[in-house]
């Protein structure tokens, strides 16, 4: 029979299909085995080297999300679609999977470990920290996502750009990798640093976005409009970089 002039779920036999299974995307499959993360429910070795591993993945995680906002930034300064889209594949095989062993690592130690208060306190800022990295992580695929949109001028120069948005980037990706080591080594004079590296970035967005409403006009607002979301990204990440120094501190 027909409903609507679509044929009924029954089949010839009066009996109802089953549900087809539908292929789970590749893209959204990472392919990492948890059992391999060795979890148990008391430290397996003294609590410290417990957490020395752990610290040592966070900032693996923090390196590679470095390398990735710099990628992209590159591409989108130079209008390179393969570069950008390398960010893509990056992410998915090395911050995704780094992201997903360091939430795992975090929850089942603050969770199902018996700690104590400082250690835990310990593993629970590195989970915060992951969760900003992770952000951070979003915004460079953003990023990524307008390098086909926006057109700077002299892109054949590897290291310029009218907004500075490579030198930019540089000094973010330090400001990352400066707040995630205060965390580990807990040398807070590393968190500082960060923090004094702000007034740069501060002063490069101010000049870039100013340099953008003085040139927008109807014919290139969609390119301003792309640039600015790139700087706005980059600014944003660096916002984030300084979160996690103040953690430190």
């Amino acid at each position: 029979m027909k409903l609507f002039g679509k044929k009924s779920s029954a089949d010839s036999s009066g009996g109802k299909k089953g549900i087809e299974k539908v292929a789970r995307p590749d893209a959204f499959t990472i392919k990492i085995d948890p059992a391999k993360f060795s979890l148990a429910t008391k430290p397996e070795v003294p609590v410290n080297e417990q957490l020395e591993t752990l610290k040592q993945k966070l900032t693996k995680l923090s390196s590679n999300v470095e390398n990735n906002l710099m990628l992209v930034i590159r591409a989108s300064t130079k209008k390179n679609s393969d570069l950008a889209q390398s960010a893509f594949e990056f992410d998915k095989e090395y911050i995704q999977k780094g992201k997903f062993e360091v939430e795992y690592l975090c929850l089942a130690y603050s969770c199902f470990q018996d700690l104590g208060e400082e250690n835990t306190r310990v593993v629970d800022t590195a989970r915060e920290i992951m969760q900003k990295l992770e952000v951070i992580g979003q915004y460079a695929l953003n990023i990524a996502d307008k390098t086909e949109y926006i057109q700077l001028e002299n892109i054949e120069i590897l290291h310029r750009d009218e907004y500075d948005l490579k030198p930019m980037g540089d000094d973010v990706a330090e400001m990352i990798k400066k707040a995630v080591e205060a965390f580990v080594s807990g040398n807070s004079k590393h968190a500082q640093e960060t923090l004094d590296m702000m007034a740069k970035i501060d002063g490069i967005y101010q000049k870039a976005v100013a340099k953008l409403k003085a040139e927008a006009n109807n014919d290139n607002i969609t390119n301003s409009t792309g640039i600015l979301s790139v700087i706005e990204h980059v600014k944003m990440s660096a916002d984030i970089a300084c979160d996690i120094a103040r953690k430190v501190l």
